[in-house]
C-alpha cells in the first residue's frame, strides 16, 4: 500500500512510501523525512529548521496521526 504524509505547517511537504502495514509506513515516513532533510543544502522551510527535535514517541505518534493510506486492497 502507499502511504502519504504531508508535513505540518509551515513545511507542508509530501512524502510517499509504500509499505506493508501501518507500522511499517511509520518507520518508512520518518527514514524517509530524515533522510531528506539530511540530503539537502537548503532546508524546505525555514521557519521549521528552529524548532528542537521530538521525542521518538511523540514524532511516532504525529506521524500515524497524519498519515494516509493511497491505496487499499480488498474490499470494504
Amino acid at each position: 500500500m502507499v502511504y502519504t504524509f504531508i508535513c505540518p505547517a509551515p513545511c507542508s511537504r509530501i512524502i510517499m512510501v509504500d509499505a506493508t502495514d501501518d507500522d511499517d509506513a511509520v518507520n518508512k515516513i520518518i527514514e524517509a523525512g530524515a533522510i531528506n532533510w539530511c540530503n539537502i543544502k537548503i532546508p524546505c522551510c525555514k521557519k521549521a529548521i528552529h524548532l528542537p527535535p521530538l521525542p521518538e514517541k511523540k514524532l511516532v505518534d504525529i506521524v500515524r496521526l497524519c498519515m494516509n493510506v493511497e491505496n487499499q486492497k480488498g474490499t470494504y
